[in-house]
């Protein structure tokens, strides 16, 4: 990524994609009341669906990024085992959050369900005792997982892309503490 008035179509593509689960979230969480009337008992579902969807979008935008970026790609041989050590603790420790809050408070807790009718328990065990919104936490620690694996060999931009991707959970999760 280039500065801003340098930046070409595919900066701004990915820039977009990977904020747009981050709005729907906002959304949502400022607007509980429209999409429970718009899907109902389905609100929740319909909410994962959708930031499923976005999810797709955004890794497919960042190995587009990246294609394009660095057209020659990964070379796997290149990663040194000091990288793919690190990437794989992080990798581990983030997806491990991740499933831990699934587990903890299942699919309606991650999707706002007590926004969108639905109760959800409070839990104060693994993974909340650990850190503060895990899920967000262990998605900044695979995407920076991914990041430390390709660093040496990665295209200009990369750092300030993991940078701005992990600045979107922190504004999530504070929108989340705060409103």
């Amino acid at each position: 990524m280039s500065s801003i008035s340098n930046a070409a179509p595919e900066d701004w593509y990915v820039i977009t994609t990977l904020a747009l689960p981050h709005l729907l979230y906002a959304y949502i969480w400022f607007n509980s009341s429209t999409w429970l009337k718009t899907f109902g008992k389905k609100s929740v579902q319909r909410f994962e669906t959708a930031a499923w969807l976005l999810k797709v979008l955004q890794f497919s935008s960042v190995i587009y990024w990246y294609s394009v970026k660095k057209p020659e790609g990964v070379i796997l041989g290149s990663i040194s085992p000091f990288a793919a050590g690190i990437s794989l603790v992080l990798l581990a420790a983030g997806q491990a959050l991740n499933i831990g809050i699934y587990r903890a408070i299942g699919h309606a807790g991650v999707y706002y369900g007590f926004k969108l009718g639905h109760k959800v328990p409070w839990v104060e065990g693994f993974p909340f005792n650990v850190v503060s919104h895990p899920q967000y936490v262990g998605s900044v620690l695979s995407v920076w997982a991914a990041a430390i694996l390709v660093w040496a060999q990665g295209p200009a931009g990369l750092g300030l892309l993991v940078a701005y991707w992990t600045g979107l959970y922190v504004i999530t999760a504070i929108q989340e503490s705060c409103f």
